[in-house]
């Protein structure tokens, strides 16, 4: 009886790893971020020199985009808004902020909607970015 059982929880437990598998897959996407997958970020008509992106994936509702941001060492970004709330996630580097705050690997900021801001690196930095809504120049 003792055999029988294990094959059954065995058997059991291969069929969870296959219905997760297949649910997985279904719904699942990946990413293998490469150095030439980087673009030239833009806000309006104007390239932001230093500053890089890779698009991941967008909410079907349009709640939410998500994307990589690179900004090399020494890049400083023009003051911009955003319509709705923007979350930053530091994944390496140091970002700083137009008021002097730097950010380290592993912090997350939110910025609120309509609020004025401005990026930059002296050292480089890489950024997960998600927001609603692209951004514009401040006036």
């Amino acid at each position: 009886m003792a055999a029988v059982m294990q094959w059954y929880e065995g058997t059991q437990l291969l069929e969870r790893e296959r219905m997760q598998k297949s649910f997985n897959d279904a719904t699942r996407s990946h990413y293998t971020i490469r150095q030439e997958d980087w673009r030239p970020l833009r806000i309006g008509d104007s390239n932001i020199p230093g500053y890089f992106w890779i698009p991941l994936s967008d909410d079907e509702d349009g709640a939410w985009s998500s994307y990589w941001m690179k900004i090399e060492a020494g890049a400083r970004g023009p003051v911009h808004r955003h319509g709705t709330t923007e979350l930053l996630v530091v994944h390496e580097g140091v970002l700083s902020d137009s008021d002097g705050a730097t950010f380290t690997a592993g912090d997350v900021l939110t910025y609120a909607a309509g609020s004025n801001h401005a990026t930059s690196s002296d050292t480089g930095c890489v950024v997960l970015v998600v927001a609603r809504t692209g951004s514009t120049l401040a006036d």
